[in-house]
């Protein structure tokens, strides 16, 4: 596929947007289970649609065989060398980092519940929506303002840290499957379609031992440090002989004032364990493979391996047999083939890569006329798929023996071995499948009376007996929770509580964050008294270089070494009006550090925090 641009703004990718980037060189997406999920392109600056290619705009791709085609945002574009740029892009998911979530909790709640409220009650307006397949009530928090992304995984009390599972991200849908992939059958094996095997088995993050470890503050404001009175909890299984202490602190999973007695420290660090194996090594392998369903000799042969399915590798010389579950792939959106998959096992966590939102409101703004909005949607977004369609490919299978139809098949592709997308219909039933022709069938209406959908939109439901867990508004601020009796019936936020909200947002966004990075143009380290290089000084606002925006008296440099009193004279010497400054021998007596701190031009105090 040929990726295709769009603005910032954009809602919907059904059109080529702003152009197609058919002069693109190369384009890899690579995914991780449960964590990176971003796409590095190579372009030329000759390109047609060079000039249109910025920062946050967008760049749909395809991720994988199997997957809807996704949307990155871009975020990093490098000086073009030898006429090609490099273009780094996030998945659109990442978006939920800068997405303030309020602080709320539950005693009880489901997980659909509480991902529906997590995803509404947010301070900064947002397009994502959210599914979970679990449904065990348990207890959730939001103790302080933090990121949508945060609350899903990544730290304590998370979605992710509760319940587990694996996540799936299609653009601006969330879900979370107890297992996304499937144990397909799938092998990898050496003279037959594997190219290329790398064997890893990394004791880094493995330990005999864990000390936990909270800190609790009363109301003076007295720090008092908790620990076990055994100090150490052992790894009963742990492959090392020689003894290994992870430190780690638990304070963030106590709520602020609670009593932290050394059997509840205890308890969450087993429970960390049990979610976190670490006495043994967690081998990997990497491998790159020949996808022999797009061969044509290999017509009949129907398998596919997508992120989170688990898959057999051997290589006969090498003596390895595996079984293992893809944790990461790496694919030529170009080509539509994997640069390679890894397999192996992964800790249950998120890659938080952009910094957490600031979040100082406290009001949530509600949409009214929620149910009729929801069916017009649904309605418009099934005309969208269904209208306008000209592609696709429509067959009959036939009986070999008498030449009668007995299946209708509408596909993305000219033949089944090829078809990623499948409606299929014949006398069992009706059945649409993203992962090719044998299924599974996520969608289906059946001849024995069922249903099977993810998602139903209904105007009006009349119904003998409704089986439910929870009865819920659309935005989960009113439920009934069949399975507790709890209900919860919530008013919505009023319109100077939502005017107050977007007033402190524009706030947030008007403040400036500086961040000043030192360069030297010689390196960092000299020997031998053989000094000479250049010091400049790189000042970032958000992600933005403003260091040519501000005034060179802003720039104080400072040196720090073994002689005081010749620091002062240096530093006197260099107390502002330049953003760079050489340094020779004749600066650096032995060793020396310097430093630079940007300050106010009035008030004259640091600005960096």
């Amino acid at each position: 596929m040929i990726p295709v641009l769009y603005k910032a703004d954009a809602v919907t990718f059904s059109t080529f947007g702003l152009g197609v980037l058919s002069d693109c060189i190369s384009c890899e997406v690579t995914e991780e289970r449960n964590g990176a999920f971003e796409l590095v392109m190579k372009y030329p600056i000759t390109g047609q649609n060079y000039e249109l290619i910025r920062r946050e705009r967008l760049v749909k791709a395809k991720p994988n065989d199997t997957a809807n085609d996704q949307v990155f945002r871009i975020y990093r574009i490098t000086t073009p060398l030898n006429g090609i740029v490099t273009i780094y892009a996030q998945h659109l998911s990442y978006d939920l980092s800068n997405i303030a979530a309020l602080c709320w909790s539950d005693e009880n709640i489901s997980p659909t519940l509480a991902m529906n409220r997590l995803f509404s009650e947010t301070a900064t307006p947002h397009h994502f929506t959210c599914r979970t397949d679990y449904s065990a009530a348990k207890a959730f928090s939001i103790t302080k303002p933090q990121s949508v992304r945060a609350c899903l995984g990544g730290v304590a009390g998370s979605f992710l840290d509760l319940w587990g599972g694996e996540y799936e991200w299609d653009n601006w849908l969330v879900y979370q499957h107890q297992r996304r992939g499937q144990n397909t059958g799938v092998v990898i094996e050496y003279g037959k379609n594997l190219t290329n095997l790398e064997h890893d088995g990394d004791n880094t993050d493995v330990y005999t031992d864990i000390l936990p470890y909270a800190v609790q503050t009363d109301e003076g404001g007295t720090e008092t440090v908790i620990t076990l009175p055994e100090v150490l909890i052992p790894i009963t299984n742990s492959e090392l002989v020689q003894r290994k202490t992870i430190i780690k602190d638990f304070s963030d999973a106590f709520d602020f004032g609670a009593a932290i007695t050394p059997d509840a420290l205890r308890a969450k660090a087993n429970s960390y364990l049990s979610s976190n194996p670490m006495g043994v090594t967690a081998p990997t392998l990497t491998v790159a493979f020949e996808p022999l369903w797009k061969q044509p000799e290999y017509a009949a042969v129907l398998e596919r391996v997508s992120l989170c399915d688990t898959v057999t590798i051997r290589h006969s010389v090498l003596g390895i047999t595996a079984k293992a579950k893809v944790i990461k792939t790496v694919y030529d959106t170009l080509s539509e083939k994997y640069v390679s998959i890894t397999l192996g096992s992964t800790k249950a966590n998120l890659i938080n890569t952009v910094s957490q939102a600031e979040a100082a409101a406290q009001a949530v703004s509600a949409k009214v006329d929620r149910f009729p909005a929801l069916m017009t949607a649904a309605i418009q977004n099934a005309t969208n798929l269904i209208t306008g369609q000209s592609g696709g490919y429509v067959v009959i299978n036939t009986n070999e023996a008498t030449g009668e139809p007995y299946e209708l098949l509408v596909m993305d592709a000219p033949s089944m071995a090829e078809a990623v997308n499948v409606w299929r219909w014949n006398v069992g039933g009706l059945g649409f499948s993203h992962n090719g022709y044998n299924g599974p069938y996520e969608t289906a209406i059946t001849s024995d009376g069922q249903i099977v959908a993810d998602f139903i939109t209904s105007g009006t439901l009349v119904a003998n007996i409704i089986k439910a867990g929870v009865l819920s508004s659309q935005d989960g601020s009113s439920y009934w929770d069949l399975e507790t009796g709890e209900v919860v019936l919530r008013a919505y936020a009023t319109t100077e509580q939502i005017v107050e909200t977007n007033d402190r947002i524009d706030e947030i966004e008007e403040q400036k964050m500086y961040r000043l990075v030192i360069t030297s143009s010689n390196g960092n380290i000299f020997k031998n008294n053989n000094i000479r290089t250049t010091l400049s000084a790189i000042v970032f606002s958000w992600d933005e270089n403003v260091t040519n925006e501000l005034d060179p008296n802003q720039f104080i440099w400072t040196r720090v070494s073994a002689d005081d009193v010749s620091d002062r004279t240096w530093n006197q010497a260099h107390a502002g009006g330049t953003k760079t400054i050489e340094i020779t021998r004749d600066d650096v007596d032995v060793r020396a550090t310097f430093f630079c701190d940007l300050i106010d031009p009035v008030t004259r105090n640091s600005l960096l925090g």
